[in-house]
């Protein structure tokens, strides 16, 4: 038996059944409607310090924000992809994990310098932020992953909901004066993220990191 045997043998063969992909969607989306509770209850906890922290790091450019934002987000985001996926990449959920982190810290360095450079469109900031945090994760997800049949699908889904989802969170986060929005913001990207993964697994069951 190859070592490939064992790591593919909870795996089940075959298209899910409509049933079986509905409630294992729905439970997707539950499971991102719980930390995006969760999200937002932290927010607005410790919002003295999120608020007073946020204030020293502008006071540096928006570069450190901007990356401290879009890697948390996702880190959280990348964690629970790689948990809803775990019985297939097993061992190399880490690296699914930092190349989704990875990908959030070169977009909010880009979305940084668009800050600094006066460019005061949220949306705008929020669909390139979010495309390339989508884009570049999943890229790097597909070549450590070898998921090389349905690769494209899982580039274009990343990189269109990240930019879709990311665009309406800086809308509702933008400039925000009060923890009320960055907590509702930071609850509805994650919310936003398992509904889209929800919709895209139902059209693409057959997807799989081997």
């Amino acid at each position: 038996m190859s070592k490939y045997d064992d790591e593919f043998k909870d795996v089940k063969k075959g298209v899910p059944s409509g049933n079986a992909t509905q409630k294992a969607s729905i439970n997707f989306v539950v499971l991102f409607t719980a930390v995006g509770v969760i999200l937002a209850l932290v927010i607005l906890l410790f919002q003295d310090t999120i608020m007073s922290e946020g204030r020293n790091l502008a006071k540096n450019g928006y570069v450190p924000e901007q990356i401290i934002t879009n890697g948390v987000l996702a880190l959280l985001v990348g964690s629970l992809q790689a948990w809803i996926f775990k019985a297939r990449i097993k061992t190399r959920g880490y690296l699914f994990v930092g190349f989704s982190v990875l990908g959030g810290v070169i977009a909010g360095l880009i979305a940084g310098f668009l800050i600094n450079s006066g460019l005061n469109l949220p949306v705008v900031i929020g669909l390139i932020t979010g495309a390339i945090a989508g884009g570049f994760s999943s890229l790097s997800q597909n070549k450590v992953m070898s998921n090389k049949k349905y690769g494209t699908n899982w580039f274009v889904y990343s990189a269109i909901s990240w930019a879709i989802i990311f665009a309406v969170g800086w809308i509702i986060a933008w400039q925000a004066v009060d923890i009320i929005r960055l907590a509702v913001a930071g609850g509805f990207l994650m919310i936003a993220s398992g509904i889209s993964l929800a919709i895209f697994l139902n059209n693409t069951p057959q997807l799989e990191f081997s």
